[in-house]
């Protein structure tokens, strides 16, 4: 059996970091998070990070603290409370009766859910991005992993975010034959671009067209500039937290510059002149990747095309790459327009450990994921 060993800030210097891509990938982001905090990249994630490392296998954990403004990438309460309430308010306004009955049963399950400790919980490679990617494992180290964590953590649901059936269903049926059981997260958008069926989209076709006239040019991570950063956040700031939800990732300017410099994430701008008007950053593991940074300026003449053109610019690379994009979820006519195909994403919850009370949160999820949750997400495109 494989000998596990876990990592905190404390004893950060006696881990051997693999030296595959994935091991050095993961030395790169997880040593200044568990150095420095979650804080110090990501004004509201309020966490801490550790590591557990199974042979070269490194995996981010994360120890969620209850705090109000916590992003639901590290709050369960954020994710399935908090969040479900914006988007009520965004994908019901036009159902006044049926959106304030499903207000008042989310302000009574949060406090339910509060009183039965459901932010006590540890997460299992989540790099508190709204997609987190698996690098490629064997299936047999999830066993000793969750018996480490049931260790571990006795007193802490085990959660392994981000799972979907397109992309993840060997690590979705061996974490169901283990005990763990699924809770709907949300419905994300999935481009294989080895079948070539988005070469035959009509707006597929119109946004390469948009590409031969436009007024940018694209610009990689080296061009970027130290001065650009503020008007990275801006951007990003504007869409994400503006338009949608301040419970996204906050990324902070550090954030910014430590995951150009780390190369924590792949950018590219769209510049015209001095001024960057969009920019996208992604992360790639095992053949998928996916963009937890996008930005562009909504103040511009929507006729401009500004987030076609970064569509577009995904799409290529993925053709150019042979990768998977994991396209996230929002915008859904968009993508599946342009050949994405849905798919749901889950996370997938163990708490056998724990006792019958503690455990009654998440079965109640479990059941209202089941009848209720899930079956909005695909009608709503959530």
């Amino acid at each position: 059996m494989s000998e596990l060993h876990f990592f905190t800030a404390d004893n950060l210097s006696a881990l051997s970091w693999p030296e595959h891509a994935d091991g050095q990938y993961a030395r790169s982001v997880l040593t200044p998070l568990m150095r420095y905090g979650t804080q110090a990249f990501i004004d509201n994630v309020s966490a801490e990070v550790q590591a557990i490392c199974c042979d070269d296998l490194v995996l981010p954990l994360v120890l969620a603290r209850a705090a109000a403004d916590n992003s639901y990438v590290c709050s369960p309460l954020g994710h399935y409370v908090h969040y479900a309430r914006e988007e009520l308010e965004i994908e019901l306004g036009a159902y006044p009766g049926l959106k304030k009955g499903l207000e008042k049963s989310l302000d009574l399950m949060r406090v339910v859910l509060e009183a039965l400790r459901l932010e006590d919980v540890v997460y299992v490679n989540n790099w508190l991005l709204s997609t987190n990617l698996y690098p490629a494992f064997e299936l047999q180290h999830l066993a000793a992993i969750r018996d480490a964590l049931v260790k571990r953590f006795p007193d802490r649901a085990l959660i392994f975010r981000s799972v979907n059936l397109r992309l993840n269903q060997p690590i979705y049926d061996t974490l169901c034959s283990l005990g763990f059981y699924p809770v709907a997260s949300r419905q994300v958008y999935i481009l294989d671009p080895r079948s070539g069926a988005h070469r035959k989209k009509n707006p597929y076709k119109e946004d390469r067209r948009l590409t031969k006239k436009m007024a940018y040019h694209w610009e990689a991570a080296e061009q970027i500039r130290p001065r650009d950063i503020p008007r990275l956040r801006q951007l990003y700031d504007d869409l994400y937290l503006r338009k949608y939800s301040y419970l996204n990732p906050q990324f902070n300017e550090l954030f910014l510059r430590t995951s150009l410099e780390q190369n924590w994430l792949t950018y590219y701008v769209l510049r015209q002149g001095e001024r960057i008007d969009a920019m996208v950053g992604y992360v790639q593991r095992n053949g998928v990747f996916t963009t937890p940074m996008v930005g562009y300026d909504r103040s511009l003449p929507q006729s401009l095309g500004l987030y076609r053109l970064l569509s577009f610019q995904l799409f290529q690379e993925a053709e150019k790459h042979g990768w998977i994009l994991n396209h996230s979820s929002g915008v859904a006519r968009f993508k599946t327009l342009r050949g994405c195909e849905p798919s749901m994403e889950y996370n997938l919850l163990y708490t056998d450990h724990l006792p019958r009370w503690r455990r009654a949160p998440w079965r109640l999820l479990q059941g209202l994921s089941r009848t209720l949750l899930e079956p909005m997400m695909q009608k709503l495109q959530l």
